[in-house]
């Protein structure tokens, strides 16, 4: 019991020092407004792509992107147009 005690504390403390190190960006979405509608555009990384948008009941949108050794999911409200949350699983271990 001791011991995963300890693994624990050491896990949280590597978490820590990883979102310290590494500061997260806010994802940022390029609006404009051409013939009456919205245009909503999601700044994708290099190698980046959409690789599923689920549904919510509750109106909003789980947008998975993902690349090589990398993927997040979005959580997207449409009616307000920006998102309200992001997933970052990171980078794999020993991908590039």
């Amino acid at each position: 019991m001791g011991v995963m005690i300890v693994a624990g504390v050491a896990v949280m403390i590597g978490v820590i020092a990883h979102r310290v190190m590494h500061p997260h960006q806010g994802v940022a979405l390029e609006a404009s407004s051409t013939n009456g509608f919205t245009r909503l555009a999601l700044p994708l990384a290099e190698g980046e792509h959409i690789t599923n948008v689920t549904a919510r009941g509750d109106g909003m949108m789980a947008v998975t992107l993902g690349r090589p050794g990398s993927e997040r999911v979005l959580l997207w409200n449409p009616n307000a147009g920006k998102v309200v949350a992001e997933l970052d699983f990171g980078s794999v271990a020993g991908a590039p």
